[in-house]
């Protein structure tokens, strides 16, 4: 994910609406709809109709998709 002043900006707000989500993970806004219809990613809709997520949820949801390295991995097998 790459930092851009845009970037910067969504990461200090509380909750990014669906196009700055997908903006902030770098992803078409209809994969990030797909996303969120199959609830593979938190997101909260309070109205029936947008979609928010929260900051810390989405730095969240990213963290957990970490792939360990070849090394790491060795070293567990060991």
């Amino acid at each position: 994910m790459a930092t851009t002043k845009a970037t910067r900006g969504m990461s200090e707000a509380k909750y990014l609406t669906a196009p700055q989500a997908a903006a902030y993970l770098g992803i078409k806004l209809n994969y990030f709809y797909k996303l969120t219809s199959g609830h593979k990613i938190p997101f909260y809709n309070p109205t029936g109709r947008k979609i928010l997520i929260k900051v810390s949820e989405l730095d969240a949801w990213i963290e957990r998709a970490r792939v360990s390295t070849d090394e790491e991995l060795e070293q567990v097998i060991g």
